[in-house]
């Protein structure tokens, strides 16, 4: 399995969660985007979800990074 990471820097954002079957649920996360990767492919690998888009806060709804199980 290879996890691929794209991302800018961001300290809090919301992180969407994906199954096979599409958006499973949403969570919120701060720290380095660094730290924010590592707890994203925790969660990935754990619940065995497709992918992750991290968002920053909602006021701008901007794709921060993607991370992707293959």
């Amino acid at each position: 399995m290879a996890i691929n990471i794209r991302h800018t820097y961001h300290t809090a954002v919301e992180v969407d969660y994906y199954g096979e079957n599409g958006f499973i649920c949403r969570s919120h996360d701060d720290g380095s985007i660094d730290a924010i990767s590592e707890r994203v492919c925790e969660v990935l690998v754990k619940h065995n979800f497709s992918r992750a888009e991290v968002v920053c806060s909602a006021d701008t709804n901007k794709l921060l990074m993607k991370i992707e199980r293959s």
